[in-house]
């Protein structure tokens, strides 16, 4: 029974810097398949070899035929390998509010206090090289997961 638990826990050691590596090189694109029809939304990710990651999000939503809301969000990110998933920590954003005709103001101060305070929990599933899902959970919402469908542009 022990060495079957140090087994596991050595593959899992051992997978996690595989995986790092399987990430880095070009641009993963990625986007989500539950994306309601009236909003468009892209969010890229580049792995660094140097445990950062830089990511932007672009998010349009409109409602008859008008924009409501648009933005764009860069954020770099700290990563490391707890034994089970990626841990994603930001460490420096910024966003640029291109319209927001309802003053939604996604990026108010208590919401950037709280997006430097988040953690994402990430793992990913290769399809291929250049193929794969990434399955993400917040940290506020651990039971609540949610998949990007990415594939690396080279």
């Amino acid at each position: 029974m022990k060495l079957q638990i140090i087994g596991l826990m050595l593959s899992s050691m051992l997978a996690a810097p595989t995986f790092a590596t399987q990430l880095e090189g070009g641009t993963w694109l990625c986007k989500r398949p539950d994306t309601p029809e009236n909003m468009l939304e892209t969010t890229s990710y580049q792995f660094m070899s140097d445990g950062t990651i830089h990511s932007e999000e672009w998010l349009r939503r409109s409602e008859n035929n008008q924009v409501q809301l648009e933005f764009k969000l860069a954020v770099d990110y700290s990563y490391f390998h707890n034994g089970l998933d990626y841990v994603l920590k930001p460490i420096n954003l910024t966003r640029d509010i291109v319209v927001d005709k309802n003053n939604v103001n996604p990026f108010n101060s208590d919401a950037r206090r709280d997006l430097l305070g988040y953690r994402i929990f990430f793992q990913p599933q290769f399809e291929s090289t250049n193929r794969a899902a990434f399955v993400m959970r917040h940290h506020i919402t651990p039971d609540e997961r949610f998949t990007l469908n990415c594939s690396r542009q080279t």
